[in-house]
């Protein structure tokens, strides 16, 4: 079966700041966008499932043709009783997607000209929840995993898991806030983010047991020497630690460490983009495939394991 072709670049999706513009001059025409992302197909009824053009009410409501249910573009999506401007919305994506480190909340709630701060901490942390794309498979092949300490507002164990590309670079990671470093922890968090008959490397001895029970390869010592050493994961660690400091001043809290650490991973993964324009197309994508949030369940911290 033949692959789905990706998005076009211009044509699906800004490829700069004036083309941004020219997209998205309007609240139509950014409810359009996310109609069209919704809907790439063509309208399909959520109560019915009925495929045909809705008619079209005030407030952008969507009525079925068939059954007569009516819904929107936001409708079970992130933006679904949202009070700010869908175009505020889009220019906090665009501002995500395109700034090199991406932004704070104070530079968003300036930028917006909002007169909440609590208002752009929470359209952050929203988008944040939206980077973690639906389904995405465990990494596989050969995986480094280990773990680092991230300091902030206090000490704070984060494993993390880098897959190495044929080519030998790195590839995608992995990363979640962890109970601690132990052997088990660091093979709890494998069965987490790689998939069993992986050839796991860790540089620690005292893992190797715990990761083979889960079903992992695990490389010998070298001639009765230490296990193979990290590549790759050095440089993520520093990279991680680098962009907390500089986008967060290091001050995050640890109960939302793991929704930073998502947004490093979605800006890592895709670090090779052509078009900054397609993190935008990325986020609104899975945005609307996003349920809604309450500002309560924003603020509560996850689970270690999700």
């Amino acid at each position: 079966m033949a692959t789905p072709p990706g998005p076009v670049a211009g044509a699906d999706y800004p490829r700069s700041r004036p083309e941004f513009e020219r997209f998205f001059p309007d609240e139509d025409a950014c409810a359009a966008y996310l109609e069209r992302l919704s809907w790439p197909d063509g309208f399909v009824c959520p109560a019915c499932g009925a495929v045909g053009e809705p008619w079209r009410g005030s407030r952008r409501r969507l009525m079925c043709r068939n059954c007569q249910h009516q819904t929107s573009v936001t409708a079970g999506t992130l933006f679904q009783g949202t009070r700010t401007p869908l175009a505020h919305w889009f220019e906090a994506a665009w501002l995500i997607a395109t700034a090199e480190h991406g932004v704070s909340a104070r530079h968003l709630q300036h930028h917006l000209g909002l007169a909440s701060y609590e208002t752009a901490w929470a359209m952050l942390h929203r988008y944040r929840r939206a980077m973690v794309r639906s389904g995405r498979p465990r990494l596989s092949g050969t995986v480094e995993v280990t773990t680092t300490v991230v300091r902030g507002r206090q000490p704070t164990t984060v494993a993390l898991a880098v897959e190495e590309r044929d080519s030998g670079e790195a590839g995608r990671v992995r990363m979640q806030r962890a109970p601690g470093s132990s052997p088990e922890d660091l093979a709890a968090f494998a069965a987490w983010s790689v998939e069993p008959d992986t050839l796991v490397r860790t540089g620690r001895g005292d893992a190797a047991a715990r990761l083979a029970e889960r079903g992992y390869l695990v490389p010998p010592p070298e001639d009765g020497g230490p296990r193979p050493g990290l590549v790759h994961a050095p440089d993520v660690v520093a990279r991680l630690h680098r962009w907390l400091d500089a986008t967060h001043s290091g001050a995050v809290s640890p109960d939302q460490l793991d929704w930073y650490l998502d947004e490093f991973t979605f800006r890592f993964n895709r670090r090779r983009a052509t078009h900054r324009g397609l993190l935008f197309y990325r986020l609104l994508e899975e945005s609307v495939v996003t349920p809604p949030l309450s500002y309560r369940s924003v603020t509560a911290p996850p689970p270690f394991a999700r």
